[in-house]
C-alpha cells in the first residue's frame, strides 16, 4: 500500500508541528481506490465521448432539451451508497447490468420538473410531495437511457429495474446481494436545460482495475556514454553462519570458523548494498577470483 500523504499529514501523525489545523485530511475507507489515474482518466474521455449521443436519443424519445456533462468518477461500494441517500425525498432507479444490480440516484424535485418538462405540464418542482407511481414509471425514460449509455461504454448492457422509493426495501436488496467484492463506480453527470441544473448519480457495478505500466519503460539497449566511468561498489559476501552467542563470546584471534567445503560455496554478490546474483569462488595464479553464476539486476537497478 502506498498511502498518498503529504509531509504535512505525516509530520501531524508522528507529532511534530501542524502548520494549519486540517493538515490531516479525513479519508473515507468505506471507499477503496484500486483505479489508477491513467485508467480513471481514461473513462473520462470514454464516458465524456458518449454523452452527446446520449442527449440526441433523449431528444428523441422524450423531447427533452437536457445537455449532460461529466462531473465526477469516484470509486465506491453498496454501503456508501446507500448512507449517501437521505432518509426521505429521493428517488433511486434501479437496473440489471449484466446479471449485477445497478442504480441512478436523481433529486426527485428534478426528476418531477424534467417529467413535467417533457409534458409540456407546468412547473411544481417544488412539492414536497412522494413522486407519483406515475412521474417514476416515466422518469425511467430518462434515467434507463443514460445509465444504458454510459454502461455501454465499458461494455456492459441494461435492462431496466424496478423504482425503490423506500430506503428500508433498497437496504434489503442490498442486503440480498452475493457477497462477494462490493466494489462500485459512481460516476456524476450534470444535467442542465433552461429550467433547471441538477446533477444524476449512477453507480455502476465495479471496473477491473488494470496495471498502470505508463511509468514502466523498456530498458535501453546500452548506456549513454556519460554513464560509462561511473563507479558502482561490487562486492561478494562469502556465506553466512549462525553461532550460540556464548561460542561469539568465546571467539579469540586465531580461531578458524568453518563454512563448508569448497564444491558447496557460493557467494553472494551485492552491488552498492543490494543483491545482484551469486557466483562461485576460487583461485586464479595467486588471486582469489569469482565465476558468476546468475545475475539478479532488474532493469531499474
Amino acid at each position: 500500500m502506498k498511502p498518498d500523504l503529504s509531509q504535512a499529514e505525516v509530520d501531524a501523525l508522528l507529532g511534530e508541528e501542524v502548520r494549519t489545523e486540517d493538515a490531516v485530511a479525513p479519508r473515507d475507507f468505506r471507499r477503496p481506490h484500486r483505479l489508477g489515474a491513467t485508467q480513471l482518466a481514461s473513462l473520462t474521455k470514454m464516458i465524456s465521448s458518449c454523452l452527446p449521443a446520449i442527449e440526441r436519443s433523449l431528444a428523441t424519445q422524450s423531447g427533452s432539451d437536457l445537455e449532460l456533462s461529466l462531473c465526477q468518477i469516484d470509486e465506491t461500494t453498496r454501503e456508501a451508497f446507500l448512507s449517501s441517500l437521505d432518509e426521505d425525498g429521493f428517488f433511486v432507479q434501479a437496473y440489471d447490468l449484466n446479471g449485477e444490480t445497478g442504480w441512478v440516484h436523481w433529486d426527485p424535485r428534478d426528476v418531477r420538473l424534467a417529467v413535467e418538462r417533457s409534458l409540456g405540464c407546468g412547473s411544481s418542482s417544488q412539492s414536497s410531495a412522494p413522486l407519483s407511481d406515475l412521474e417514476r414509471s416515466l422518469a425511467g425514460g430518462f434515467t434507463i437511457p443514460i445509465a444504458a449509455g454510459v454502461a455501454s461504454e465499458i461494455d456492459c448492457s441494461v435492462t431496466a429495474g424496478e423504482s425503490y422509493v423506500d430506503k428500508r426495501l433498497l437496504q434489503a436488496s442490498i442486503d440480498a446481494a452475493p457477497a462477494g467484492d462490493n466494489q462500485r463506480l459512481s460516476i456524476t453527470l450534470d444535467v442542465t436545460c433552461e429550467a433547471f441544473t441538477s446533477k444524476v448519480h449512477i453507480y455502476l457495478p465495479g471496473v477491473t482495475p488494470v496495471e498502470d505500466t505508463s511509468a514502466q519503460g523498456e530498458a535501453p539497449a546500452s548506456l549513454p556514454g556519460h554513464f560509462d566511468e561511473v563507479e558502482v561498489l561490487v562486492s561478494a559476501e562469502l556465506a553466512g553462519l549462525e553461532l550460540p552467542l556464548q561460542e561469539f563470546l568465546d571467539l579469540e584471534e586465531g580461531d578458524v570458523i568453518a563454512l563448508g567445503s569448497g564444491d558447496e560455496m557460493t557467494a553472494r554478490l551485492v552491488v552498492d548494498g543490494r543483491p545482484a546474483g551469486t557466483a562461485t569462488w576460487g583461485r586464479e595464479g595467486d588471486r582469489i577470483a569469482l565465476r558468476i553464476k546468475d545475475l539478479l539486476i532488474e532493469s531499474n537497478d
